[in-house]
Parts: C-alpha cells; structure tokens; sequence
C-alpha cells in the first residue's frame, strides 16, 4: 500500500482555507458582539467626518457642522466667583437611582475611533436614572466616555476656575420618556443631560478603573468592542445631591448640537499616571488618539448655576 504524503503546495493550499475559514468566524463574531454597543447610524456617519488634528480638529468644525457656531458651546471654564449659587434648603437635592449601586447584567466597553465609552445592561431592562436639583423629570442612563489629552494636566475638556485637569468622565442621561432616542437626536430635542466627573492624577491607580483599564489592550484598534466584568455603576462614577455646577451646553463633538444640559462635579476623582497612559495608547482612524478634548468655548454672558 502506498502511502501518499502531501506535498508543499497541499500545505499551502489547506492552510490558506484554513486562515480564510477563521477570519470569517472572527469577524462574524466581532459583528454581533459590537451590536449591543455600536453608535446608531447617524452617530457613525458624525464619527467618520470629524477628528481632533490639527487639520480636521475642533477649530475647524464650524465650517462642517453649522451648530459649531452657536453662543451656547460646551465645554466651559467654570468660575466659582461668577455663579448664581443655589442653596441646598432651597431646592430638591439630586437623587441618583438604587440601580447605580446594583451590578449590571452585562457591561461592555467600546473604541469608537474618538473614545473609550462603557455600556451596561440591567435586569428588568431597568437603567440608573438621575432626577432632583435642576431636573424636572427622571433622565435615564446611556452610556458613559472618557476624555483624556498628551500628557496628565490637559485631559478634561471643561476648566475649573481656569484649571484643567488630567482626564474627565461624561455619562450621558435621557429623558426617561424619550428613551428610545439616541444621543443625537435627544440633543437636537433637549432631552439630553450629560453628568461630568474630573480626574486628578496621583501616585496611587484608582482600583475601580482596572476592569476598564485592563480591557484597553483588546481595544487599541477602532470600532473595537469587549464584555468586561461589570462594576456598579456608582464605583466610577460617584453619586452626590450637592456641590456641582449647572449649566446649558451643547455636545462637546459633532455636530455640537445645542439644547444639551451639563452637571459638572467640581471635586476631581482620583487616577494615576500610569492608567491615564493606558488609555493615550488607543487608536483612532488616523493613528493614536493623544487627545480627544475640545478648548473651552466662549461663556457668551449664559448663567452657570452652582448647588451649594
């Protein structure tokens, strides 16, 4: 009996059906599990047309998205010395939801080519929601993303009595009646509320970020999406029912849309030099992402509020 052994062109052969067959089976499964956590189709278009270059960056928007130019622009510098101060016996403290503190079900993080953003999924399909202080009605959570800059003093994009700090954290909310919207479109309805938290770094990593942090590494490339082990939700971002700043803003991205309210907390959270660097190692569409900040915009004489 003779016995047939392969020759190299066979190896060949094999072997390139063998990579075609599991690269269709990866990107099958990318596919689905980026579902839950994808920008609905208006948002990717936004995505794609707009970057933080020197060449397509935010002092060039303006000429592609006509809202750029509005007086109601986000971010801002925050100035404690010109603030209407609200005082807490004055008005209904906010009150953040039990599902803050209870784990998710699910909770996936997202490279959309500008940021790092989290998604959560809670039994009963039931979101944290946030009403009290300025809100008139409950507004229900959608997700949240990190803005980060070149080095730990330029990250946030809002300033607090001109200062700026390492990285900051906006979680988006919608009106609980319209949650069926997306980000986009609740903007353009003012139905949005965006929560922001500041960081400072330090010497010590902020433990609550390691799930996210830790993800980073499967998450350089854009539209990149990855199951983490889910946190509650009040571990990143800490609940409070006074002292932050109020104001109405608009989208810190394309299209800059106005209409958009802001909660900003002036205490800054804790990070450490080494997770902040993590995160400038994630790619966008044109290379590495060292910033992802947009300068602070013109108050234009807006009232800005503080709940004392």
């Amino acid at each position: 009996m003779e016995l047939h052994i392969p020759d190299l062109e066979s190896y060949h052969y094999f072997f390139i059906i063998a990579v075609l067959l599991l690269s269709i089976l990866y990107v099958y499964d990318i596919v689905n599990d980026k579902k839950c956590c994808q920008p609905t189709r208006n948002e990717e278009f936004t995505f794609s047309t707009y970057d933080y270059s020197e060449n397509n960056g935010p002092s060039f928007w303006s000429k592609i998205f006509i809202a750029a130019e509005g007086k109601q622009q986000s971010p801002i510098n925050l100035l404690e010395k010109s603030v209407k101060v609200i005082s807490f016996e004055s008005t209904v403290p906010l009150l953040f939801s039990k599902e803050f503190n209870i784990i998710p079900s699910e909770m996936k993080v997202y490279n959309n080519s500008h940021n790092i953003v989290l998604y959560g999924t809670w039994a009963n399909n039931r979101r944290p929601s946030i009403v009290g202080g300025p809100l008139t009605t409950d507004y229900c959570f959608v997700n949240l993303r990190f803005r980060w800059g070149p080095n730990d003093y330029e990250g946030s994009e809002h300033m607090i009595n001109f200062s700026r700090f390492s990285m900051e954290l906006q979680a988006a909310f919608i009106k609980s009646n319209t949650v069926q919207e997306d980000i986009l479109t609740a903007a353009k309805n003012h139905n949005l509320l965006i929560v922001s938290y500041v960081f400072m770094v330090t010497s010590t990593d902020n433990p609550y970020l390691e799930p996210i942090i830790n993800a980073i590494e499967y998450l350089k490339l854009p539209m990149s999406c990855l199951c983490i082990e889910p946190v509650t939700l009040s571990l990143l971002m800490p609940v409070f029912e006074r002292d932050y700043f109020c104001y109405v803003g608009s989208l810190s991205f394309p299209p800059c849309t106005e209409g958009v309210l802001w909660i900003v907390k002036p205490e800054p959270l804790m990070i450490s030099s080494q997770q902040v660097k993590q995160f400038r190692k994630v790619c966008g569409y044109n290379g590495r992402i060292k910033t992802n900040t947009r300068p602070v915009q013109p108050i234009n004489g807006r009232e800005v509020l503080y709940y004392d």
